[in-house]
C-alpha cells in the first residue's frame, strides 16, 4: 500500500534526506567543493544583508534604518554574485539528478567555471564600489561578509577550474 504525504511528515523527510545523499554520494571530492563555495557566498550575502544595516535613532523620537551593504550599485552587485552562486548549485543539481537528460550547449564544467567566475568577479566589484562610495560610518562586518562571498565563489570557481581541468585531460 502506498504512503500518503499528509499521512506521515518524518516519512517526508527521511525520503528527503535519502535523496540528498544519494545526490552528495554522486559528486566528486571538487564537486563538493563546488558546492560549499557557493553556499558560503549565498550565506555571505545573506550576512551582508542583515549586519550591513545601521540603525539610527534621534532622541528615541524616530528610527532610521540604513542598508550600506545594499548601497548604490553595490547592491546590484552583490545580488547578480549570489543569483550566479545559485546557478551554480542549479546546474550542480541538473548534473547529477536522476531522470535528467539535459543537452548541455557547452560542457558542464565550463558553465560552472563561467558562473562561479562571474558570482566572484560580481563580488569583487561591490566590495570596490563600496569602497569608493565613501559611506559614512559603515558597518566592518559588511566587508566581511563581502569577504565571503568573494571567498566563497573564488573557492568555487577555484574548484570547478580544477575539475574541469582534470576532466578535460582524462
Amino acid at each position: 500500500m502506498g504512503r500518503s504525504l499528509g499521512a506521515s511528515p518524518a516519512w517526508l523527510e527521511k525520503e528527503a534526506l535519502l535523496v540528498l545523499n544519494e545526490l552528495w554520494a554522486k559528486l566528486t571530492a571538487r564537486e563538493k567543493f563546488i558546492v560549499y563555495g557557493s553556499i558560503v557566498a549565498a550565506v555571505g550575502w545573506l550576512a551582508g544583508t542583515i549586519l550591513g544595516s545601521k540603525s539610527e535613532g534621534v532622541a528615541g523620537i524616530y528610527s532610521v534604518t540604513v542598508n550600506y551593504y545594499s548601497w548604490s550599485n553595490a547592491g546590484l552587485f552583490d545580488i547578480l554574485a549570489l543569483v550566479a552562486a545559485l546557478l551554480t548549485l542549479v546546474v550542480m543539481y541538473l548534473k547529477v539528478a536522476p531522470n535528467m537528460n539535459i543537452s548541455w550547449p557547452l560542457p558542464v564544467g565550463q558553465i560552472i567555471v563561467g558562473l562561479a567566475a562571474i558570482a566572484a568577479a560580481c563580488g569583487v566589484l561591490a566590495l570596490l564600489m563600496q569602497f569608493s562610495n565613501n559611506l559614512p560610518d559603515a558597518p566592518i562586518l559588511m566587508y566581511v561578509a563581502d569577504a565571503l562571498v568573494i571567498g566563497g565563489a573564488g573557492f568555487a570557481a577555484f574548484s570547478a577550474y580544477t575539475e574541469y581541468m582534470a576532466a578535460k585531460a582524462a
